[in-house]
């Protein structure tokens, strides 16, 4: 059985705003939000120079014979209409 490749990075970032913003809204409104997750991260050679993907961990144990699991932390935050350009 092949492993599927994990997806680029930036598909999982937008994967998760995606999820995010699907959240119904109850009269808060988010300024910003933090990710610390767990992550399976590699660097392949992509057309236009080196492609980083990543994807949440597959399994909840590990073996030896499995990547080191790295870690996403990041930051997404908005700014005032007036600040943004």
């Amino acid at each position: 059985m092949t492993q599927a490749a994990p997806r680029p990075l930036e598909d999982l970032i937008g994967e998760l705003l995606d999820g995010i913003a699907a959240l119904p809204t109850v009269g808060v409104r988010a300024t910003g939000i933090t990710f610390d997750l767990p992550i399976e991260a590699r660097v392949d050679a992509g057309p236009a120079g080196p492609l980083v993907r990543a994807d949440l961990p597959r399994t909840r144990t590990r073996t030896w014979f499995d990547r080191p699991i790295g870690r996403l932390s990041l930051r997404i935050g908005t700014l005032p209409v007036e600040e943004a350009r």
